[in-house]
């Protein structure tokens, strides 16, 4: 029974000696955010979903707040995949999506939650047909 326990006790530490080694390397090991280089138009709707992030705290605390981003440049950064902005459904995502930009600037505070809305409504439409990847973190950007 003593040879049981002390085989049950060696194994034990052999198993949470290798487990500190693991989290040591694990820890040293430089976690990569994207494995292939961000293009120009990841980067740019990385920068949107930040702004429309700050835009969401900013109207549910009351506040009315601006668009920061550069909208226009979502025809001109340079995509990650150009077959996925290349096609005429994009561009008219795009322009949709710039009406809504320019109503949400030009909106009253009254209209401006709706206005909201109707820009992460764009975004999900788009994304829906185009590069559904981000679609959960844009249902985050919902009032």
């Amino acid at each position: 029974m003593r040879i049981f326990f002390l085989t049950i006790l060696c194994a034990s530490l052999i198993l949470a000696c290798g487990s500190e080694q693991v989290n040591e390397e694990s820890q040293n090991t430089p976690s990569v955010f994207s494995p292939n280089e961000d293009s120009e138009l990841a980067l740019l709707m990385r920068f949107m979903y930040d702004d429309m992030y700050r835009l969401r705290t900013e109207i549910k605390a009351g506040k009315h707040p601006k668009i920061t981003f550069p909208a226009k440049e979502l025809f001109t950064a340079e995509p990650t995949d150009e077959n996925q902005v290349s096609s005429d459904h994009y561009h008219l995502l795009g322009k949709a999506f710039l009406a809504a930009v320019n109503q949400f600037q030009e909106s009253d505070y009254s209209q401006l939650s709706e206005h909201y809305e109707v820009l992460v409504e764009s975004c999900m439409s788009c994304h829906q047909y185009s590069c559904p990847g981000p679609m959960r973190r844009i249902r985050n950007l919902y009032l």
